[in-house]
């Protein structure tokens, strides 16, 4: 049974759905969760959401999200902007700066990177497993006009079947972590050039183990090449990438290689599984 009161949000009539789900109390988890899925979808809007934008985009009761947007709001996690839209508040930038504080690249692969875009004039960039997941750790941008940006940002990978830096590290990974990943992996296609069948892509990882390096083929963007190479500092793997229009990128390809390869015979590398 549904029972529909009118209830006001800084001078807002809303129409609330009393629902009998919310009437149970829930478990602290399922608040955190809810809380963050606002927090996120906020956060991957350019303009901030109103209500029926988070609604539709969390799926959550019209009474639950206001109930969260009134202490996401008093905690300074969000606030409202023009329209009446929730956007980030100032206290989600205490949580950047303790991200950033215990985040951090090695000092040598950052200075690694910026020798290479130096050297190459293109963008390089490294990047590592941390908790499961692909994430870039340091980028600097070449000299070059027209510099690739895609899949160059500090950020979890996503389709790291068609990145250069993904499947680089999971050449390197056991077979058994390959395996669970290629188990998981659906193989969404991003270009026309995008690997998208198990055994394709258990084929490229064996042309990588053999190459000793791995290619991104404007698998994961149209317009864009990338190489990837292997280093291993502290006992961690990396992957350490450029990337550059697809033209120009074939043009150099061999002093891009050289270049890298060069850098990297002067460390100890990770052995292919």
């Amino acid at each position: 049974m549904k029972n529909t009161d009118e209830e006001a949000l800084n001078g807002e009539r809303v129409a609330v759905e009393d629902e009998a789900e919310e009437q149970a109390p829930k478990p602290r988890v399922q608040s955190v969760a809810r809380a963050m899925s606002i927090l996120f979808a906020v956060a991957q809007s350019r303009d901030g959401l109103g209500v029926s934008e988070i609604r539709r985009k969390t799926g959550l009761p019209l009474q639950a999200t206001y109930h969260l947007l009134h202490t996401l709001q008093s905690l300074g996690l969000l606030r409202r902007g023009l329209e009446n839209k929730f956007l980030l508040g100032l206290r989600v930038g205490d949580l950047i700066d303790g991200f950033n504080m215990q985040f951090s690249c090695p000092d040598e692969l950052r200075g690694l990177v910026k020798k290479i875009a130096e050297k190459s004039g293109e963008t390089s960039y490294v990047s590592g497993w941390l908790d499961g997941d692909l994430i870039t750790l340091a980028v600097e941008t070449g000299t070059n006009p027209i510099q690739a940006s895609g899949g160059a940002s500090r950020r979890r990978g996503g389709d790291i079947h068609a990145r250069a830096s993904g499947k680089l590290l999971l050449a390197i990974a056991s077979e058994e972590e390959r395996e669970k990943f290629i188990r998981g992996c659906k193989f969404l296609p991003r270009t026309a050039n995008t690997i998208t069948t198990a055994d394709a892509f258990r084929r490229e990882i064996r042309r990588i183990q053999s190459d000793g390096y791995a290619l991104d083929d404007e698998e994961y963007a149209e317009g864009l090449r990338c190489v990837a190479v292997p280093f291993r500092i502290a006992g961690e793997n990396y992957a350490v990438c450029v990337s550059a229009p697809s033209e120009r990128f074939t043009a150099n390809f061999a002093q891009i290689l050289e270049l890298l390869q060069s850098l990297s015979r002067s460390m100890k590398l990770p052995s292919f599984a």
